[in-house]
């Protein structure tokens, strides 16, 4: 009887043991998952910023377009500046001489205005602006027509030297590629830009 008892007391010992080991597991089993939660969440948190940061880059890149645009707006385009150059050059033209050809007396005597130099390139070398104006310093590269033996008259007349003008209007065509160094001054009105006056550096 002792013995039979003994071994009742002991298998229901075991039975009680393992049925609650089984919970214990359980509830470890809940905390690793528990534990495994925030990481996931801070997987959806590191996402959600990427996410923003890529947001906050496309808005700042449209920013500094935006930024791009306004400054443009603050100064003269570049085409428009060689624009008014190249008008500018052109509008270098002969005067109102004889323009006899000495080889050829009775030929018709030529009263049109030609353009005395032919347009090479241009380069921007500085913009310094303030509210409705703009300096705009330019050099301006040319090569002289052939000469008419005519008096050179309007546009860049003053920047050419006294030996030239002599020389092309003896018939003599100075060469080689010339150099302007020109200010342009702008003026902003409701139109948009306009040069108003071209002067020396």
């Amino acid at each position: 009887m002792n013995i039979g008892r003994a071994t009742l007391i002991i298998v229901a010992g075991v039975m009680t043991a393992s049925c609650s080991e089984k919970p214990g597991v359980d509830r470890n089993q809940n905390a690793k998952a528990e534990e495994a939660k925030p990481s996931q969440d801070f997987a959806a948190g590191n996402e959600n910023r990427t996410k923003k940061s890529e947001v906050e880059r496309s808005s700042t890149s449209e920013t500094d377009s935006v930024e791009a645009e306004r400054e443009n707006e603050r100064q003269p385009p570049a085409d428009e500046i060689g624009e008014d150059c190249v008008a500018f050059l052109r509008s270098t033209k002969t005067g109102s001489g004889n323009g006899a050809n000495a080889d050829c007396p009775q030929c018709p005597v030529d009263t049109e205005a030609k353009e005395v130099l032919k347009f090479d390139k241009i380069r921007v070398d500085r913009v310094v602006c303030s509210g409705s104006s703009c300096e705009v310093n330019v050099t301006i590269h040319a090569t002289f027509n052939p000469s008419t033996r005519e008096s050179i008259v309007g546009g860049l007349t003053a920047w050419i030297s006294p030996e030239q003008k002599a020389k092309y209007s003896r018939g003599e065509t100075p060469s080689g590629e010339q150099t302007y160094k020109v200010k342009v001054t702008y003026r902003l009105d409701r139109k948009g830009w306009r040069a108003v006056e071209f002067d020396r550096p």
